[in-house]
């Protein structure tokens, strides 16, 4: 992606610059117009795109990734619970509502467990019945204010979560008993 007047994006060089403008084109793919999506994240640092064609997401609170986890959370402390998850891939994070989006493969999660979503772990993607858009970040936000990557998608093969691993996470998160239960 050319820079455009009014972008805050920092000039890259090299394989930085390939890596970043690979990561832009895989989510403008995503984009019903792909100028107006790069507009929108030139002035507002946030694009409406489309979940079912590239990626789904499923959005989860932080809670779910750590009981410890909620709105004041730090991007740092954020990475390092994915980390110990071994959940890589692309995450963002929207910390006003707040919100992890992890996004996996399209159609990896048709067959959500509805303990998860009952637990507020809820898949976006899109099915015969109804499509669902999601306000993505710009690729170079990696901090608030406004939604930002804690993860962002990599050209080298680490572009989706593995929604395997995933459900495999939140399950024992959600069926792990209180603590001081016996």
């Amino acid at each position: 992606m050319a820079m455009r007047a009014g972008s805050s994006l920092q000039p890259l060089r090299g394989a930085g610059r390939i890596r970043r403008t690979a990561a832009e084109s895989w989510l403008l793919a995503a984009a019903g117009d792909r100028e107006r999506a790069a507009t929108e994240w030139d002035r507002q640092g946030l694009a409406l795109l489309t979940a079912g064609h590239r990626w789904d997401a499923v959005r989860i609170p932080p809670h779910l990734l750590n009981p410890a986890l909620d709105r004041h959370a730090t991007p740092a402390l954020l990475r390092y619970h994915l980390t110990e998850a071994r959940l890589s891939g692309a995450v963002f994070c929207d910390p006003y509502r707040p919100f992890l989006y992890l996004l996996v493969p399209p159609g990896a999660d048709d067959d959500w467990p509805r303990a998860l979503t009952a637990a507020g772990a809820e898949r976006l993607g899109s099915d015969h019945s109804h499509t669902c858009h999601v306000g993505v970040p710009r690729i170079d936000r990696d901090r608030p204010p406004g939604s930002y990557w804690l993860q962002p998608p990599d050209s080298g093969g680490r572009r989706h979560v593995d929604a395997a691993r995933l459900r495999d996470v939140l399950h024992a998160r959600v069926h792990q008993p209180e603590s001081g239960t016996p």
